[in-house]
Order: structure tokens, then C-alpha cells, then sequence
């Protein structure tokens, strides 16, 4: 395909551009560029969003990499969970800034976004003005919005332009095209969504097809292996952690495909669309923050016309169309309903749902691709129709409501953390679950006109409460045992049982609305509706256990302690196969007061007993005995457990460093592959191939 880029006539200057990017910035989002410390309204940020961002950003200014959330759910590995973006460049945002960053962050990508449709858009011979005007669009439409304070997400899609655009440059065999499609990937694997990247992907190759056919997608297959060699560090812990040791749970439950309702068609014509009872979109369907893409009624009418003169469109043009077209379907759920009634198994992650990122960047070339078709040369009532886009999209992105950020430094909660840290006496865990009522009141804010944050007391990811360990998760993903098991634990025995699971898991403290318990448990203080109760005993992070090991299923074990049968002092289920084995050998450098991230547990008096660690056994933990590698076990179906045969009279430690083999192998291949490619990126050629 011919590129006649440059029409200096009607080509604006980069200066003017820079300029009408800047200012519709400020028009849109002047609230979050003046006031950082507000966000988007959303109950995913409060509970997901947020809490990644504050986990990540202390832990790298403490200087190491996060590799290990111990303060949720008793151990979360946070690397191999993909959205904490580890590696990903934006993060240092974070780093430097704080939670300030959260508005820049998520201005910026959609910049890079909206720049990234109208290179895309230029290069394909759309003038300057409709290329503009989309790119506009893409600043403001529903999927923008929704999605500023949604990082990884928002990082992911930022991309997705840019990636086409090097689909192109590869296959048309441009200079460095191979190299931008590689770093493009990168970026993308680590903004970390990986759905997105799927889709991506498969739109990455569609277009490839439409390009060149099916034989030059050969020519993808050298970047796309680069782009995978060197974010190794990201994806091989996430293999490990996806198939291996953890559980998805369906995205809605009574949808598992998670595809959207056919109502959601009415928000391509109005944002409001969904309100019910003065309750606004994005808190009644969780499907109106992800998948809306209110464009406004002229953009419609546009494809609609797309459609009606499809034969005297552009090949691109009608790639396009077709695509968005079917992407719709796809979402929807109808190719699936076919492929379900042929017995055609559809995997769970593909959840078509999700392709929503794709869906809204085929709408968005596909109207600058239409427009150039429809209109080859427009009159001055371009103007109008811009002024009339832009206007019709304002107003759902100035109406949207807004939130504070949650802070440890905000005064409202840090009453609250200085009052549980004072009681947790044991440095243990704190159960925060709210009641059916409040829990449904909280999944359904109402807008704030003081901006206050909603979720006062469901904060499941923790961090938020600074080194504040609590023993809920949210999240779709779960790890095998651990959060998911430690759901299973609540399901039997929160928070009445006369069994003893409460004390396994380490819970010194419960703060819920309940104004009765127990005699067992203590009543500290009561505030609206809520009460904090102690819990007496609560078996610390850690303790002894001397005697014989039982072995049993993971649910007979849960039962046992639920129903009081079993004790976690005096009974102990142990799987005989090491969850982790033991280290080759002793390893200087990693071991040490040093090693940051280094768990140790003093022992003295205790012979052939059993050290159970109430942290979860994930598999990438490595232990030592006064350094001596030791295997670890999996005690009562959750927890950590290292034998002990030492002498009674003499003092020794344990030491547990979370060091994942996937990981160090990851980072080795993510190094090596970086400094060939810096390497080969300083020839022109290699052995005739042309990078």
C-alpha cells in the first residue's frame, strides 16, 4: 500500500497538534490535572486499582522488586499476578510521585493512545483532519473515561495502535519495523493484561492477513519471539502461577463465558443509558465500566452509512468495518452460542467480553477510514460536525463522579489503623468482612458531593493501612490454596463456629458490623455500626507443633478445625510431598540479614517438632536451617511447614526467602535477550536479516 504521508497544504504543523492534544487534556480532565488526589468513581478501584498501585510503589521505594505481597490473604505472589506491572517503565511513575501519579498516569497512556490512532490513521492516507478528529474520540469516548483509573488496563490498551502500526512497518519490511513490534509486545506484557494482549494479538495477525495473506505472518514470528524472550521475567512466574497453583474463577457466575448483556447496546447512543433508579451505569453493570463505547449518535451514523455504500469503500476501509462488526457479535456472545451448540469447548480466559480494548479501536480506525471514503474533500461543516462530537462526549466525561484517594495519611483512617495496630498484640492477621447488607451497600455507591471514598472497611488487597496485614483478597484469580482455600475457611467456620479455624489463620483481630460474638472473642470499641473484637487465640505467625501428623484431604482438614475436632497446637495435617524442596545448597550471597525479604524464626528448646509458618506455601519459597536447605511442607491445607531436628540446648533459625526458580530463570532470559538485542541493534544487518 502507497503511503502519500505528507500534503503540505493540509498537513498541520507538529506544534498545533501538540497544542490541540494539550487543550482538549485540560478541557476533559482539568479536575484530575489540578487535583490528584481525586480519581475516577469506580468500586474497582477502591478494592483492586488502588491497592496495587500503593503495594507496589512502597515496596520499590524500599528498593527491591515486589515480588511478595505478605499483607493479603496471607500471601499473595504478587509478580506472577500480572497487573502489578513490575517491570513496566510507568510504574516509576509511582515510585516517585506516590498515588499523585494515579490522574498523570492514566492521562498520559491515553495520550500515547490517541497519538497512536492518528499516526495509525495518517499513515493509511486518512487526512489530518478526520485523522484528528478521531484521535479526539479516542480521548474522550466511553472507553477512555471509564478507564483512567484502571492502569493496567488503560497501560495495555495504549499500545494496541502502535502494535498495528509495526504489524505494518514488519510486513512492509521497513527499517526496525521487527524491533517496534518487539518493544511494542514488551511494553504491552508488562502493563500486564492479559487478555488484552491476546486480543491484541489476533487483531495484530488479522490485519497481517488482510495486509500480505497468511505466508508473510511468517515474518511476525522473529519479533514476537523477541518481544517474549525479553519479557520472560513477567510471563514464565505467571505460567507457573496460572496453570500450576491457582484457580479462575468465573468472571460473573451466571455468566462464565462473561460476555455482554445485548442491553449494552444502548450505550453507543446515550452513556446514561443503563440508569435505573438514579443509580448510575458504572455501579449498576459492571459491564458498563468495561465495555462502553459511547462515541455519540454522529459516529453511529457514520458507520451506519459505512454499511449502506460498503461497495464503494476502500479494501481497509471494509477490513475495518467487517472487523468491528464481528467484534460486537464476539462480545455478545453469538459465535459462542454456535460454537456451544456444535460442543465446541471455549476456553474460560478468552472471555469475549474482554475484547472490548479491540472492539473500540476497530470503531475508532474505522471511522477515519469511512470518513476519508464518504468524504474525500469536506466543506467548512467539518467544523460543526467536530464541535458536535466533541461536545456530545464532554458531557458524560464531566458528569462522571469522583473519588479521594485512600491514604494512610488521611486522618479518617489512620484512626482507625493506629486503634488495630495497638491490638495486634500477636503481629497477626485482621478479618475485615462486612455484613450481606453493608456488602451490598458498599458494591453500590451512589455519587459523593464531598468525594469521600467509599469502602471505609472492605479493603481486601490491604497496603492501604501501611504494613497493615489483613486477611481478605478480591480478585478473579486466585492461588489453589491460599486466598481461595482461606475463602473455604471462612465458608466453614466465620464467624460462629466453636471450631478453631479463626486461630489457625492467625486473626488477632475482626472488624465487621456485628454487635455479638462469642464469649470467646473480645470487644474493643464499636464505631457506626462496626466493631472491632479480638480474638485471644490466635496462634501468631508462627508456632511449634510436637507430635505426629495426620494426613487427610484439604477439605477433611478444613472440616476438622471447623467443626472443633481438631486443634492447630495439637493436631497437624501434613502433605507428604515437599511443596517446595529443599535448596541445592547454601548460598552466601542469598542468605544473610541482608536478603531483603528474608523471614526469620528464631527457635530454641524444641527438638523433632514441626515449625508451620502461617504464610501461604506457595511453591518458590526456599528454607534453611542455620544454613542447612530444608524442604517445606504444606500443613492444614494452607500454611508453610518446615521439620525441625535440632538439639534442644542450642539456639537456631529458620530462614524462608521467596525466590520463584520461574522468576530467576525469567530475569536471566529477559537480560541475556536484552543485551543481544542492544548488541544486534547496533548493526544494520545480522547474517542478512533484516531486524
Amino acid at each position: 500500500m502507497k503511503n502519500n504521508f505528507t500534503h503540505s497544504s493540509e498537513t498541520p504543523s507538529t506544534g498545533i497538534l501538540i497544542l490541540g492534544w494539550v487543550a482538549l487534556l485540560f478541557i476533559a480532565y482539568g479536575r484530575l490535572l489540578l487535583h490528584p488526589d481525586l480519581h475516577t468513581a469506580c468500586p474497582e478501584n477502591d478494592t483492586w486499582n488502588l491497592p496495587i498501585r500503593w503495594s507496589v510503589f512502597t515496596t520499590l521505594q524500599k528498593g527491591y522488586l515486589p515480588l511478595w505481597n505478605p499483607l493479603s490473604a496471607f500471601g499473595i505472589p504478587w509478580l506472577a499476578t500480572w497487573q502489578t506491572e513490575t517491570f513496566y517503565p510507568g510504574t516509576f511513575l509511582f515510585k516517585w510521585f506516590g498515588l499523585s501519579a494515579w490522574n498523570y498516569s492514566g492521562l498520559l497512556h491515553l495520550l500515547i493512545f490517541s497519538v497512536g490512532i492518528y499516526v495509525f490513521l495518517r499513515k493509511s492516507n486518512v487526512k489530518s483532519f478526520w485523522s484528528f478528529m478521531i484521535a479526539a474520540i479516542a480521548l474522550m469516548n466511553g472507553c477512555a473515561y471509564n478507564h483512567l483509573g484502571s492502569n493496567s488496563s488503560m497501560d495495555t490498551m495504549a499500545w494496541m495502535p502502535w502494535l498495528l502500526l509495526a504489524t505494518r512497518a514488519r510486513l512492509n519490511h521497513e527499517f526496525y519495523g521487527g524491533l517496534l513490534f518487539a518493544l511494542f509486545l514488551v511494553l504491552q506484557i508488562f502493563a500486564g493484561y492479559p487478555q488484552i494482549i491476546l486480543y491484541t494479538l489476533i487483531g495484530c495477525f488479522a490485519y497481517g492477513v488482510f495486509l500480505k495473506g497468511w505466508r508473510p505472518l511468517i515474518h511476525l514470528a522473529l519479533p514476537l519471539g523477541i518481544g517474549l524472550l525479553l519479557s520472560a521475567a513477567q510471563w514464565i512466574p505467571s505460567v507457573e502461577y496460572f496453570f500450576l497453583n491457582c484457580v479462575r474463577l468465573p468472571a460473573v457466575h451466571d455468566n462464565p463465558y462473561f460476555y455482554l448483556p445485548s442491553e449494552n447496546l444502548k450505550t453507543f447512543f446515550d452513556f446514561n443509558a443503563l440508569w435505573k433508579g438514579g443509580t448510575p451505569d458504572y455501579v449498576l453493570s459492571p459491564t458498563f465500566f468495561y465495555f462502553n463505547f459511547s462515541s455519540g449518535i454522529i459516529p453511529l451514523i457514520i458507520l451506519a452509512l459505512g454499511f449502506f455504500r460498503f461497495k464503494k469503500l476502500t479494501s481497509l476501509s471494509r477490513f475495518f468495518l467487517i472487523g468491528f462488526l464481528f467484534l460486537v457479535l464476539w462480545a455478545l456472545g453469538y459465535p459462542l452460542t454456535a460454537l456451544d451448540s456444535v460442543h465446541i469447548p471455549i476456553p474460560g480466559f478468552l472471555e469475549p467480553a474482554k475484547s472490548w480494548v479491540l472492539i473500540n479501536v476497530f470503531e475508532l480506525l474505522t471511522l477515519g477510514l469511512l470518513l476519508q471514503d464518504l468524504f474525500p474533500k469536506p466543506g467548512k461543516w467539518k467544523w460543526a460536525v467536530f464541535a458536535s462530537i466533541l461536545l456530545n462526549l464532554l458531557i458524560p466525561v464531566w458528569n462522571h463522579p469522583f473519588e479521594r484517594n485512600l491514604t494512610i495519611n488521611d486522618p479518617e483512617y489512620l484512626e482507625d489503623s493506629i486503634k488495630m495496630h495497638d491490638h495486634l498484640l500477636r503481629h497477626g492477621h485482621v478479618l475485615i468482612l462486612p455484613s450481606a447488607v453493608e456488602h451490598s451497600a458498599l458494591y453500590t455507591p451512589l455519587p459523593d458531593p464531598q468525594k469521600k471514598p467509599h469502602f471505609k472497611h472492605f479493603i481486601p488487597n490491604s497496603n492501604l493501612y501501611d504494613s497493615f496485614p489483613v486477611a481478605t483478597f478480591y480478585g478473579s484469580t486466585q492461588p489453589t490454596w491460599g486466598a481461595y482455600d482461606a475463602g473455604l475457611y471462612f465458608q466453614y467456620g466465620f464467624p460462629y463456629s466453636s471450631g478453631t479455624l479463626i486461630d489457625l489463620l492467625n486473626i488477632d483481630l475482626l472488624y465487621l458490623p456485628e454487635s455479638t460474638m462469642p464469649d470467646r472473642f473480645k470487644k474493643i470499641s464499636t464505631d457506626d455500626s462496626w466493631t472491632l473484637w479480638e480474638n485471644p487465640n490466635s496462634v501468631g505467625p508462627y508456632f511449634f507443633f510436637n507430635g505426629i501428623p495426620q494426613t487427610a484431604a484439604r477439605k477433611d482438614a478444613f472440616a476438622a478445625f471447623a467443626n472443633g475436632s481438631a486443634k492447630p497446637l495439637e493436631n497437624l495435617f501434613l502433605d507428604p510431598t515437599p511443596v517446595s524442596l529443599a535448596p541445592k545448597r547454601f548460598e552466601k550471597d542469598w542468605y544473610g540479614p541482608q536478603r531483603r525479604g528474608a523471614l526469620i524464626y528464631p527457635f530454641e528448646g524444641h527438638s523433632d517438632s514441626y515449625l508451620v509458618i502461617t504464610q501461604n506455601a506457595t511453591p518458590g519459597w526456599r528454607a534453611w536451617i542455620n544454613c542447612t536447605p530444608s524442604p517445606i511442607y504444606l500443613a492444614d491445607g494452607i500454611f508453610q511447614c518446615v521439620p525441625i531436628h535440632a538439639d534442644p540446648k542450642r539456639t537456631f533459625s529458620v530462614w524462608l526467602s521467596y525466590e520463584p526458580a520461574s522468576f530467576r530463570f525469567g530475569l536471566f532470559i529477559s537480560l541475556l535477550s536484552f543485551a543481544i538485542l542492544i548488541w544486534m541493534a547496533g548493526l544494520k544487518k545480522l547474517g542478512g536479516i533484516n531486524l
